[in-house]
């Protein structure tokens, strides 16, 4: 599997029942606590907590993979969960629009019914460095969203949407001191929860001018909000209305995403080791 098939797989597409009605969001698999020495690791599911918020019932829709571990069109496995909002663990800071859904008992459950599931996982390792951010990134990368906007996706494949853009702020940088930077990026309702990458393939740049060969693949961000603004001219952080709930919109759009920093995901390792 090559890269870009690799990011494309990481993705899951979250449903949930709402007191008016049905919404759409996007989540992401990533592997936190992993144990080199005894292989050992909690396979968790990422989205933003106002996507899970009031909600009575969620539907998460997994792929099939054959025998020799490839997905299979048109098969997948819906796994429905009750009091889907109390199943997530949510980050501790208030604003930072994280959450975390634990699934390795979700994932036995489903390999007792013979259904072989097919996804990709993202690891820390994945998430650059605090060093690695000043000396491999510049102030302005190519970025690509993965997700559901509006919640629109492949439903026969089973597969979501990818979007390109670029970084507005840098992301060795704290927007308005807060631990999230802004992407020039088109995101809509659906979004909320996707994985931004900083992704290149053959080759890229770093801040030294100088242009590499390969690919380069990493986890930088989790979407969560719009920067939209008044008609009086005041710039305002709204968060990304669901999928398919219809609201009153008094705000202009101009294409600016907010982002979380993807180092904050880091904050659930210690927080699942103290529940373990």
């Amino acid at each position: 599997m090559n890269a870009a098939e690799f990011v494309q797989h990481t993705t899951i597409r979250i449903e949930t029942e709402i007191p008016n009605g049905i919404s759409t969001g996007t989540g992401f698999f990533l592997s936190l606590k992993n144990n080199k020495e005894d292989h050992t690791h909690v396979p968790v599911i990422v989205t933003n907590k106002h996507v899970v918020k009031n909600a009575i019932r969620g539907k998460l829709r997994f792929s099939i993979k054959d025998s020799e571990g490839n997905p299979i069109n048109g098969q997948y496995f819906d796994l429905i969960i009750d009091n889907f909002e109390s199943v997530w663990i949510k980050h501790p800071e208030n604003d930072v629009d994280l959450c975390i859904l634990p699934i390795a008992n979700i994932l036995r459950e489903i390999q007792k019914a013979s259904k072989d599931l097919f996804y990709t996982m993202l690891t820390v390792e994945d998430i650059p460095s605090k060093n690695e951010m000043e000396m491999e990134f510049s102030r302005i990368e190519d970025i690509t969203v993965v997700g559901y906007p509006d919640g629109i996706w492949d439903a026969y494949n089973n597969m979501p949407i990818t979007r390109r853009g670029i970084t507005a702020t840098p992301i060795q940088m704290n927007f308005e001191n807060k631990p999230r930077f802004l992407i020039d990026a088109a995101i809509y309702g659906g979004s909320s929860g996707s994985p931004v990458f900083v992704f290149n393939q053959g080759s890229y740049s770093k801040p030294d001018g100088g242009l590499y060969a390969g690919t380069r693949l990493k986890l930088v961000g989790v979407v969560y909000a719009v920067a939209q603004h008044k008609v009086t001219g005041e710039l305002e952080i709204v968060d990304i209305p669901a999928a398919k709930t219809p609201i009153a919109n008094t705000l202009i759009p101009n294409n600016l995403g907010v982002v979380i920093h993807a180092k904050k995901l880091l904050d659930f390792e210690k927080i699942l080791y103290k529940v373990n």
